[in-house]
């Protein structure tokens, strides 16, 4: 792996790393050290997003909207502001 390579993939994972600025304004130290932090970050995140995934797909009980409480309740929401709403 070369240091363009290292820049480049700096430049991916962090918006602010320039060649520039990862040249005029970090050591060698610095720069290895955020690369090395980016990759494990994007592993683990990569680990749980596969995981979450995998568990989703693999899942033997399918969810819906009603199992989970996240549909509203229409005829309250009606009672409580229907006449105060102006269609079209």
């Amino acid at each position: 792996m070369t240091i363009g390579d290292i820049f480049a993939q700096m430049g991916i994972m962090y918006s602010w790393a320039s060649p520039n600025h990862l040249l005029d304004q970090m050591s060698t130290d610095q720069v290895m050290l955020y690369y090395e932090k980016g990759i494990r970050a994007i592993e683990m995140q990569a680990r749980v997003f596969w995981g979450v995934l995998g568990e989703a797909l693999n899942s033997p009980e399918k969810m819906n909207e009603v199992e989970t409480g996240d549909r509203p309740d229409l005829n309250r929401f009606y009672e409580l502001y229907g006449n105060k709403i102006k269609r079209g």
